[in-house]
């Protein structure tokens, strides 16, 4: 297995009484998928906001390429090559899906013209050529998420953090997304908290599994399911309410 580029090392985080994230640790490894789920309220997207600094953690650490970026802001993580998307699609409404996707090829291009350069490439990519000139605000479901992900393309990223990007979609343009994805993984390392099971079981290299802030499964798709853990994380509870 390659080097690992980003190691998550005994983070913890809590919001009063509440324990969002406890001792949780794991490696994510150059050039593969890392799936993360969990039943709702398990502290997926908290993971995330940790990672990235939207969040400080309490306990822990975490090393990018070697490097400790707790305590950095989060332009500043996304400027060393670690970039997230969000669960709602939110685009600069009243600007163009073009100039969306320049606003994120600013901040690494010398000038307008090199960022702007790279805009048509990035809109290629996501499949949005034909609505270069539509406003942002008047984009489907799943040209949002598209565009979400251009955006995120667009600051050139190592590391791509996916959160919930096939949420809202429907089975054939999930297909699609899943597609790109996997296409993605050949110059990108990526993490995808997913809700569906389908996306995430067909897309993964391996899959961590959190339940109320807590690592309990990691390994293979395979692996995964037939973690009696997990089946009870995700089917105990209510089995027990009904029975």
């Amino acid at each position: 297995m390659s080097e690992a580029i980003l190691q998550v090392k005994g983070v913890s985080k809590s919001f009063g009484g509440l324990k969002a994230t406890n001792d949780v640790s794991f490696d994510l490894y150059e050039h593969e998928i890392l799936g993360i789920i969990g039943p709702n309220g398990a502290g997926k997207s908290t993971l995330f906001n940790l990672i990235t600094n939207f969040y400080q953690i309490d306990e822990g650490d975490i090393l990018y390429k070697g490097e400790s970026i707790v305590g950095l802001t989060p332009d500043v993580v996304c400027r060393k090559g670690l970039t997230r998307t969000f669960q709602v699609a939110k685009p600069f409404s009243g600007l163009t899906v073009f100039d969306n996707i320049l606003v994120g090829c600013l901040p690494g291009s010398a000038t307008v013209a090199e960022a702007r350069d790279k805009v048509d490439g990035i809109l290629e990519i996501v499949k949005l050529n034909d609505l270069a000139h539509e406003p942002g605000g008047k984009l489907t479901t799943l040209q949002r998420k598209r565009l979400e992900l251009g955006k995120a393309l667009a600051t050139n990223p190592d590391v791509l953090m996916l959160d919930e990007v096939m949420t809202g979609l429907k089975p054939h343009e999930m297909e699609e997304m899943m597609g790109l994805v996997l296409k993605l993984k050949e110059t990108k390392t990526i993490m995808v908290v997913e809700h569906v099971m389908k996306v995430v079981m067909g897309i993964s290299d391996r899959i961590i599994v959190l339940d109320h802030g807590v690592k309990i499964a990691e390994g293979t798709p395979t692996e995964v399911t037939n973690n009696p853990k997990v089946i009870e994380a995700y089917l105990g509870r209510s089995a027990k309410k009904h029975a």
